[in-house]
């Protein structure tokens, strides 16, 4: 079969990027700017039909994302665009698949190797421009689908990171009512003071939400919200759990108020006060 290039430098690019072992066993010849090849297995065909979505991706894929954003979803900002760019990125990476939607939506590599395996059975000669505007229709949708994921996931990130700043200005706002809070991390979570002393009565820290609301905070109680009421200066939690999405935002809220220890250090902490 042919593959023909637009120009003779996009046929080299292409040539040199198929690893050695397949130019040998297909026969790959660059003739100016058409590749010959010469697969014979079914398997050669599904190799080739995977280095050709490989060289699509590497080529292609960033910059159709990023028109996607802007011309589908209206986001014309740089910072933006690239912030969502690296969601998809990570979505691609398997660094976001507790994501909804994630689990349904189709590999945007199966989709192209679908798209290319049985037009290179068929046909023993095209161009590779014809694959970029006809074949990949399924792909730039599937693209398109990732890119609303990660939109979403952008403005959760958004709000959360706006969530954030007001605690933090919060905190910075209201005189601390205590040295140190120890946090133990059960269920329910157990909270002591300075002193070591189980902190049991929590009509104070619930009279503090609805202040929140002058804030523009709607929230349900939690133990992020019950230690800004209490407000200390330093909180040490004893947990088992530093990356859990509660902890992160105990760290992103308090900063260098909050210190996390291994539970299994609980005993020991215990023990000095005893003494």
């Amino acid at each position: 079969m042919e593959i023909e290039f637009d120009t003779q430098q996009e046929a080299a690019d292409f040539y040199r990027r198929l690893p050695s072992s397949f130019r040998q066993l297909n026969g790959v010849l660059q003739i100016n700017n058409r590749l010959a090849v010469f697969p014979e297995k079914t398997a050669d065909f599904k190799e080739f039909a995977q280095l050709i979505t490989r060289y699509i991706i590497d080529l292609y894929e960033k910059k159709w994302i990023m028109e996607i954003i802007e011309k589908f979803y209206y986001f014309t900002d740089p910072e933006e665009q690239v912030a969502i760019l690296n969601i998809v990125s990570a979505i691609f990476a398997g660094e976001k698949n507790d994501l909804p939607q994630i689990e349904v939506l189709k590999d945007r590599r199966e989709t192209i190797m679908e798209s290319l395996e049985g037009m290179l059975h068929e046909h023993h000669s095209f161009s590779f421009a014809s694959i970029i505007r006809f074949r990949l229709t399924a792909y730039k949708e599937a693209l398109r689908r990732f890119v609303e994921v990660a939109i979403d996931e952008y403005k959760l990130e958004q709000e959360y990171q706006v969530f954030v700043d007001k605690l933090r200005r919060i905190i910075r706002a209201y005189k601390p009512l205590c040295e140190k809070i120890e946090v133990y991390d059960e269920h329910p979570f157990r909270l002591y003071d300075d002193r070591h002393r189980l902190i049991r009565n929590m009509q104070s820290v619930r009279s503090f939400y609805p202040l929140l609301k002058q804030w523009g905070i709607e929230a349900e109680p939690s133990i992020v919200l019950s230690l800004i009421a209490l407000a200390p200066k330093q909180v040490i939690v004893y947990t088992n759990r530093p990356d859990s999405g509660v902890m992160k935002t105990l760290h992103h809220v308090f900063e260098d108020r909050v210190c996390f220890v291994h539970s299994s250090l609980r005993m020991t902490s215990e023990n000095r006060i005893m003494q």
